[in-house]
C-alpha cells in the first residue's frame, strides 16, 4: 500500500478529522472537528451547517485545506460531489460509521449537509 493510501486509510478510520484553511499570509485558521467517511477508497466530508459552515466556505473558495487525525496531517484538495449515487453512498457510510449519534447524524443526512458532500484528495 502506498504512503498516500496509508494516509487516506488512517484518516478515514478516525472518528473525526480536524480541518483548517490557510489565510492569505500562509498561516492557518483554528482547527475545526468534522466527521469523515471512506467510500471506495476515497475520503468524503460534509458540512453540518450546509454551505453556511465557516470552514466549508473558506475551504471551497480556495479549493484546499489541511486535515489531521492522530499522527497524520496533510494538505488536501476539495472536490464537490454532484453525483447523486456517490452522495447516497456517502450518506450510507455516515449512517454506518456514526450510528447511535442521534440528531447529529440526522443533520448530516439532511439536504443542507448532503448538498456539501466533498471528496478530499490527499497527496
Amino acid at each position: 500500500m502506498s504512503a498516500v493510501d496509508q494516509r487516506r486509510e488512517a484518516l478515514g478510520a478516525a472518528p473525526e478529522l480536524q480541518i483548517t484553511t490557510y489565510r492569505d499570509d500562509g498561516t492557518t485558521r483554528r482547527w475545526t472537528p468534522i466527521w469523515v467517511v471512506l467510500v471506495d477508497g476515497e475520503l468524503y466530508v460534509r458540512s453540518a451547517y450546509g454551505g453556511a459552515g465557516g470552514w466549508y466556505r473558506r475551504a471551497t473558495t480556495r479549493g484546499t485545506a489541511r486535515v489531521r487525525a492522530g499522527a497524520v496531517e496533510t494538505d488536501v484538495t476539495l472536490e464537490p460531489v454532484a453525483d447523486e449515487a456517490t452522495r447516497a453512498a456517502v450518506g450510507a457510510a455516515y449512517e454506518q460509521k456514526y450510528a447511535g449519534s442521534g440528531s447529529a447524524l440526522a443533520t448530516m443526512l439532511e439536504p443542507p449537509a448532503a448538498g456539501t458532500t466533498t471528496r478530499l484528495v490527499t497527496s
